[in-house]
């Protein structure tokens, strides 16, 4: 691997963690905001080695009640996806 990014955008509260470490914080009620996280520039920060496994969750609460947005778009390789909850 290498050269991996993961963006999300949307609205309302949003933390994603991986290796258990908080990767990216759009928390708060907010309009729709955008924020990609570049592996490769966050790597040592995050603990993260080349051709190894993490785990990534991700939180996310809509609080606007006459909108909703929420978009993902990654080059991650995902396995393991269990357990999803809603």
């Amino acid at each position: 691997g290498g050269g991996e990014e993961f963006t999300f955008s949307g609205d309302d509260d949003l933390w994603v963690f991986i290796n258990d470490k908080l990767a990216i914080d759009l928390g708060g009620l907010h309009p729709e905001q955008t924020d990609t996280l570049d592996v490769d520039a966050r790597a040592a920060e995050l603990g993260l080695v080349v051709g190894q496994t993490y785990p990534l969750d991700l939180f996310h609460a809509e609080r606007h009640t006459n909108a909703s947005n929420f978009r993902i778009q990654s080059s991650l390789n995902f396995s393991n996806c269990d357990p999803i909850v809603y």
